[in-house]
């Protein structure tokens, strides 16, 4: 039996805000050199404090896929939708602020920002926007993911 519209409308309204607690990981030397290295980035800055001093970093700057280290080691959760079959990935969009750098401790909190319900071709649809807001010690933000999830 299929879900009234109605509710799923209701469900969708209550996923909107804040999930969980900020989880806060420290940047370490060695993950930023490992992470620059797996994405083939030799840019000094990622390896070399002198380096990134000289051109005007507080320190050692952590290539921008280190967030993903954050994002995946952070608050775990899942949607337990009442409805539809199927859950696919619609896209990934990102905002860069400021430099993530060797020494920060970095607090990811995840937000639903929207949620709501869209007619397809084959049916409802089910749209939801998830962001992680990642900010620094110094209550920097320094990037922000959002992911849009789409529920069929």
């Amino acid at each position: 039996m299929e879900m009234p519209v109605t509710d799923i409308e209701k469900f969708l309204a209550g996923l909107v805000g804040p999930v969980g607690k900020a989880d806060t990981m420290a940047v370490e030397l060695g993950a930023v050199r490992k992470m620059a290295k797996a994405v083939e980035d030799f840019d000094p800055i990622h390896h070399d404090a002198a380096a990134a001093i000289a051109r005007g970093y507080r320190n050692v700057v952590a290539p921008w896929p280190l967030l993903w280290l954050f994002y995946f080691n952070g608050t775990e959760h899942s949607i337990d939708f009442p409805f539809g079959k199927a859950t696919v990935h619609g896209e990934d969009e990102y905002e860069f602020h400021e430099p993530v750098i060797v020494g920060d401790e970095i607090a990811m909190q995840m937000v639903i920002t929207d949620a709501r319900l869209k007619q397809g071709r084959s049916g409802p649809l089910g749209v939801v926007v998830e962001e992680r807001r990642f900010t620094n010690q110094l209550g920097t933000l320094c990037a922000v993911l959002r992911t849009t999830l789409i529920r069929r």
